[in-house]
This record gives structure tokens, C-alpha cells and sequence, in this order.
């Protein structure tokens, strides 16, 4: 997966990892004839696209169950 390039505004971070973390972006990083600041990205906007889909659902209250709990703090 090669970088975006063209006119894409970057931001520059510094993340503090666990040896066995930065240990494992290695071996991908090594497996995949790539920096591991690639995969990095790759995880970061992975996790993005999951976190912005779980948002975007809607939540569901659970049937019955915040009734029963204001019932039982108010009496």
C-alpha cells in the first residue's frame, strides 16, 4: 500500500510504544518489504475506519432495563 501523494495535508505525531509493540509493527513492517511507519498509518486509519463506523450507529436503549434501574434508585 503505498503512500498517498498529491496535495494531502500530514500531520507529523510521536507515539511512545511497548518494546513488544513496536516489535510486532517490525515483523509486518519486515514482511511486508515496508517502513513501519507505513504500517503504522495502515493500523491508524484501519482503526479510524472502524471507530467512525461504530459511531455512526445508531444506539439501541436495552428494553426494560433503564426503566427498572430508575425505579430502583428512586424508591
Amino acid at each position: 500500500m503505498a503512500r498517498p501523494r498529491g496535495r494531502i495535508k500530514t500531520a507529523r505525531v510521536t507515539v511512545n510504544l511497548e518494546v513488544q509493540a513496536y516489535s510486532a509493527l517490525q515483523t509486518i513492517a519486515d514482511h511486508e518489504d515496508a517502513p513501519v511507519a507505513q504500517v503504522a498509518r495502515r493500523a491508524i486509519m484501519d482503526f479510524l475506519a472502524r471507530e467512525d463506523a461504530r459511531l455512526r450507529q445508531p444506539v439501541l436503549p436495552l428494553s426494560g432495563s433503564s426503566v427498572r434501574q430508575s425505579a430502583e434508585e428512586s424508591g
